[in-house]
Formats: C-alpha cells, structure tokens, sequence
C-alpha cells in the first residue's frame, strides 16, 4: 500500500514538473519572440539613420536637427508601411528606449498581442485608440502599450513619477505623413483604470481647457508650462499598466508646441 501511494506522488511531481517546464518554455519562446520583433524594429530604426539619400539630403540642405529627424521618419514610416498598413505614425521619446510604430485597429483588443507583423507578441505593439482620428486631430489622442517585466513597449514610462526624469524627458515625438509634431509632457501620474483620462473631444472650448488643467493638477511631478492652456491646443495621452494597486493606470500627458 504504501508502495502504491508513493507511486502515485511521484506520478503527480512528474506532472506538475511537466507543466512547470511547458510553462517555463513558453514564456522563453515568448520572449525570443518579443526580442526578435525588436530587433527587426530597431534594425529599420538603424537603416532610418543611416539610409544615403535621406542623410546626404539632409546634410546638403543644412538641415536643423529637428528638420533631419523628421526626413529619417518619413522614411522609417514609409517602411513601416510597407510591412502593415495599419502603421499611422511613430513615437518617440529622445533618451529612451522608446520608438516604435504606432497602430491603429478596429478595435482596442487587436495589438494588445500583436506586433508589426500581426503575429503573436507577448508584448503587443503601441497602438492609437480605435476612437482617435489617424491624424492626430483629435482634442486628446490616446496611445496604449504595455508595461511588462521586458522592458520594451512602455514600461519605461513608469520613471516619469521621479522628479528628475519627469524634467530631462519632457520632449516626445510624433511623425506622421504630415511630418514630425513636437510634445511637451505636462503631467505624469498613476490612476485607478475607470478616471476620466481619456475624453478625446470637447463640444466647448471652455471645457477643453478646464479638463487640461484638471490632468495638469493630478501630476506626481512638477512641470512648469511656459503658457497657459488655450482652445487650440491639442495633447496626448500615453496610457499603460501600474502596480500599485489592482488595475492602476499609469498616465503620462503631454501637449503639442510644434
């Protein structure tokens, strides 16, 4: 009898160390794959840089630094692209990890799994708001991705809660087919999941402008702004994940100045 019952406990570790390593093993396939994903990512970044034509062009004209990156994402966008369509533009937050393209689906669910290729990604991808016109139109342009133990995505985001950090990574950019829009950060701060942060049009100008504000006064950070909000400005939102509680969120807002 006891022989038996000693059979049958090694009978269930043997499985539980089964599952253990089929778990094990999936979660390094899912991180390959997510590495995988970067680097062809940041290899098109590297050919962005270092493409003639753009570069040789820029040079020519003597372009500012800001006129030269924008030349390099017109052509790392037009790469883009040509791989998915769904491709609306590119972030960029300068002293990060942080460029990527940015997607845009019929829904909010499609890239929260997937990458560039639409293939499975542990990570996702960063992706616009169902919601959001493409163009970056909108009042508030909402832009998601993740905030996972890789630190890709978004999972960096979580330094702008520190003072110091808050204050050297305020510029983000944006390029679109239009060109490259230049943001200020404005506020950081984490959220419980169902806060108002999100509204992306205003029926009133008065409204818009209160609203701001309200998202300014709720930073962890202090970020002195060199104007007041106006009814022509337009900000952004970069929405993830934060731990402090159960479905936090982390916000970090920032207004476009050029």
């Amino acid at each position: 009898m006891k022989g038996k019952v000693i059979s049958v406990i090694r009978f269930f570790l043997v499985i539980v160390i089964v599952v253990c390593l089929a778990i094990l093993g999936k979660r390094g396939y899912d991180y390959w794959t997510n590495i995988q994903n970067n680097k062809h990512i940041q290899g098109l970044i590297e050919e962005s840089q270092n493409e003639p034509p753009t570069v040789a062009k820029a040079e020519e004209e003597g372009d500012s630094k800001f006129e030269k990156l924008e030349k390099q994402n017109l052509y790392l966008l037009e790469k883009f692209k040509e791989e998915n369509s769904d491709v609306v533009g590119i972030i960029e937050i300068p002293g990060t990890k942080i460029k990527y393209p940015i997607l845009h689906a019929v829904d909010n669910d499609f890239y929260l799994r997937r990458g560039l290729n639409k293939e499975y990604d542990l990570a996702g991808s960063i992706f616009m708001d169902t919601n959001n016109e493409m163009d970056f139109s909108d009042d508030n342009t909402v832009i998601y991705g993740h905030h996972l133990e890789l630190d890709t995505m978004f999972t960096s985001l979580e330094n702008y809660r520190d003072q110091e950090y808050a204050e050297n990574h305020r510029t983000i950019y944006i390029t679109t087919d239009e060109g490259l829009m230049e943001y200020e950060v404005f506020s950081a701060y984490g959220i419980p999941s169902d806060y108002d942060y999100r509204s992306l049009d205003f029926a009133y100008d008065s409204d818009k402008i209160d609203y701001f504000n309200t998202l300014k006064s709720n930073s962890e950070v202090s970020l002195h702004m060199s104007k007041e909000f106006s009814a022509d400005d337009k900000i952004i939102t970069l929405s993830t994940c934060e731990y402090d509680y159960w479905d936090q969120r982390l916000a970090i807002q920032a207004v476009r100045v050029n």
